[in-house]
């Protein structure tokens, strides 16, 4: 059955769209499936095309950060909060997974130190914005882990970038040390902004 269009999703569409006609397509650089790692190490994420590259293993992505554990997830709630919500909303994990979700295989670099390309699987930040009846014109949206860690990120990045939160990589439940229950997938950005363990959603 159609979803009903609303007057959210038509603002951030509108929102998506302007800013997109604002910046003009960069030519990015294919590469090869043989690409050494300790090369791609160096490179900008949003200057390459790695649709050519293996995947990754789920046990040869990289670990960062100290795992929060694992919660109980009857308990578990997703906090988006702010005031750049029409709506608060507080989400179980399976309120969470019943989301539209993507499925997309994005590069993740840490700069200097290694480089891992998987399948992830998420809810986009756009499903959210939907959801949660914010603002087309906030100002920023920060995603806070655990164990405090945050990544804020202005309304512009928001709209570029395809930024999800994922629950699932290369079709296995995400791991506890790539940020189970929820992390962040931020598409052609470094990987020192995708929070792991997200337990709240602040938008301005």
């Amino acid at each position: 059955m159609l979803r009903p269009v609303t007057h959210v999703m038509i603002g951030v569409c509108v929102m998506l769209v302007a800013i997109a006609a604002i910046a003009p397509a960069q030519p990015r650089e294919k590469l090869a499936p043989d690409t050494p790692k300790d090369r791609i190490v160096d490179m900008d994420p949003a200057k390459v095309d790695p649709s050519d590259l293996p995947l990754d293993r789920v046990g040869q992505l990289h670990p960062t950060g100290t795992p929060q554990g694992v919660p109980d997830l009857s308990t578990w709630r997703l906090s988006l909060e702010g005031k750049g919500l029409g709506i608060p909303l507080s989400l179980a994990y399976a309120e969470l997974a019943a989301l539209p979700l993507v499925k997309k295989r994005v590069l993740l670099i840490c700069p200097g130190y290694f480089a891992d390309y998987a399948e992830w699987e998420g809810v986009p930040l756009s499903a959210l914005l939907e959801k949660a009846k914010v603002r087309p014109d906030f100002i920023s949206v920060s995603f806070t882990s655990f164990d405090g860690y945050t990544g804020r990120f202005t309304r512009e990045e928001a709209a570029s970038h395809l930024l999800f939160l994922a629950i699932r990589v290369n079709g296995e439940t995400l791991p506890t040390t790539h940020g189970y229950p929820v992390r962040l997938v931020a598409e052609d950005l470094y990987g020192t902004r995708w929070v792991k363990w997200i337990k709240e959603i602040h938008f301005e």
